[in-house]
C-alpha cells in the first residue's frame, strides 16, 4: 500500500486487519483483499497476525476533514485503564479543527506524531478526572523535527463504555511541569 494513501485500518470480527481507502466500504476492502473466500476469513483459512505497535502507528494516517478511525489500543493501556474490552479509536475532523486553533505549538504533522506515538507507544496512562472515571490521559516521548528534539505528547481519551469508540478529546504538548500538573490532578482523589 502507497505511503500516500488515505484511509483507515479495519478490524473484521475474526481480527483480521484490511486497510479501508477513502470512499471504500469495509466490505469492498475485504473482498478486495480476500477475493471470494469469504468476507471474514483470511486467505489459506490462517489467521491474521495481531498489529505490532510499529504497525500501528505506521497506518495512522489523518484525514483532517474528515472522522478517522484508528486501531485498537495495545493490551497494557487496556489494563492500566482498567478496561477490559478494546475498541477502536475515533478522531473528529471537530476536535481536530479544535486542537489545532487552541494548541498553536501542534501542526498538522505532529498532531499526527502524537496521536500514533502516545495512542501505541505510551510510556504513561492515568486518570485525567477523579471525578470522572471514563476519561485518561496517555503519555508518550514525541520526537518533534527541529531544534526541540523530544516533547512530551499528551492524549486525553474518553473511553465512555456506552459508545462504539474510544474518543479523543484532545492531543497536544506538555513541557514536564504540565505532564506533573496533570499527573497531580489525577492522584487528588485518591
Amino acid at each position: 500500500m502507497a505511503d500516500k494513501e488515505k484511509g483507515c485500518w479495519f478490524t473484521t470480527k475474526t481480527g483480521v486487519h484490511v486497510f479501508v481507502k477513502d470512499g471504500q466500504t469495509a466490505e469492498e476492502a475485504i473482498e478486495e483483499r480476500f477475493g471470494n473466500k469469504g468476507k471474514e476469513a483470511p486467505k489459506n483459512g490462517v489467521a491474521a497476525k495481531k498489529m505490532t505497535p510499529a504497525e500501528k502507528i505506521a497506518s495512522v494516517h489523518i484525514d483532517f476533514d474528515k472522522d478517522n478511525v484508528l486501531p485498537e489500543l495495545e493490551e497494557k493501556t487496556l489494563k492500566a485503564m482498567g478496561v477490559k474490552k478494546g475498541k477502536r479509536v475515533l478522531l473528529k475532523a471537530s476536535t481536530i479543527k479544535r486542537n489545532l486553533g487552541k494548541h498553536f505549538d501542534v501542526s498538522e504533522s505532529t498532531l499526527r506524531d502524537i496521536v500514533a506515538e502516545t495512542l501505541y507507544n505510551p510510556i504513561d496512562v492515568f486518570p485525567a478526572n477523579p471525578d470522572n472515571p471514563d476519561y485518561f490521559h496517555i503519555a508518550a516521548f514525541v520526537e518533534v523535527e527541529g531544534k526541540d528534539g523530544l516533547k512530551m505528547g499528551l492524549v486525553l481519551l474518553d473511553v465512555d463504555k456506552g459508545k462504539e469508540y474510544f474518543e479523543i478529546g484532545h492531543a497536544y504538548f506538555v513541557d514536564g511541569k504540565g505532564f506533573e500538573k496533570a499527573r497531580k490532578k489525577a492522584q487528588k482523589k485518591g
